[in-house]
């Protein structure tokens, strides 16, 4: 599974934190913080919809064992 990258998503929520407290009017992104905030919400909504890799098999057997120790 590949890791996923929230950075940039937690950069933008800082930013827009910060903006909210001081009270701007306006919150400015250059290109490459877009891009990356929507390559990173892209991903993260598809994983969370249930097309991406962190979702296991349905049928998936799960075995537990379960052991008292030496008490």
């Amino acid at each position: 599974m590949n890791y996923l990258n929230t950075a940039p998503i937690e950069n933008f929520l800082d930013k827009a934190r910060i903006a909210i407290k001081s009270n701007q009017r306006n919150l400015t992104l250059d290109i490459k913080e877009v891009q990356s905030l929507v390559d990173s919400l892209a991903v993260t909504m598809t994983r969370l919809a249930g097309d991406g890799p962190s979702r296991p098999p349905e049928n998936t057997a799960v075995q537990v064992k379960m052991d008292g120790g030496n008490f």
